[in-house]
């Protein structure tokens, strides 16, 4: 890994101002951007995004765990390897990094305001960035470079069309501002590539 590291810093530095601008552009228009998702959808709808918000991630873990123990069975050292790097990036980018940036940051959920309470453990002011947004993108990601290395490489962008589903869900729930979720799938986008280049690197 030590040969890619000023690679991976240069994509680094190209990647973060890209992010940060639309985010910081966004988080202007935040408020006007939620009413109108949130009006988008007709109460007949609703359920739907309410679906899809709660249970979306769990196909994701489903076909994960299958693999794994598909892997495993088969005895399949790089695909259980690709498992347990994903799982590496949930952990510790979709749950460990995301939640102490959401307690640190305290950013309110809609209809709460658009304020930072600072070292907030009250879920209404744990809003930035999206649990949600990063861990579909993680998902979405593995899971497009799997079906990219196989012969489904055709329906590879499947996932990361599902991914994107699951995170805007949260805008038209009112879970998320556009720009909450902006930052989790920057932020998933940067732990999925992180654990899949340490996995490919360690593969080789």
């Amino acid at each position: 890994m030590g040969n890619n590291n000023p690679v991976m810093k240069k994509k680094l530095l190209i990647f973060i101002p890209m992010v940060l601008l639309p985010f910081v552009i966004l988080f202007f228009f935040d408020t006007r951007l939620w009413l109108t998702a949130r009006d988008m959808i007709p109460l007949d709808y609703y359920f739907l995004a309410k679906l899809i918000t709660n249970w979306g991630l769990y196909i994701f873990y489903a076909i994960f765990a299958a693999l794994f123990v598909y892997s495993f069975i088969g005895k399949n050292r790089k695909l259980t390897g690709l498992c347990l790097a994903y799982l590496k990036a949930q952990l510790i980018v979709s749950f460990a990094v995301v939640r102490i940036l959401k307690i640190v940051l305290g950013r309110a959920r809609p209809g709460h305001g658009a304020d930072f309470t600072f070292f907030s453990l009250n879920s209404q002011y744990n809003a930035f960035p999206s649990g949600h947004a990063t861990d579909a993108v993680v998902s979405g990601i593995f899971l497009y470079y799997l079906l990219n290395q196989s012969k489904y490489a055709a329906c590879r962008f499947v996932p990361l069309i599902y991914a994107f589903i699951i995170a805007i869900s949260r805008v038209f729930v009112s879970a998320h501002y556009p720009s909450d979720v902006v930052g989790g799938m920057a932020i998933g986008i940067m732990g999925a590539w992180f654990y899949i280049s340490r996995w490919k690197n360690q593969a080789s």
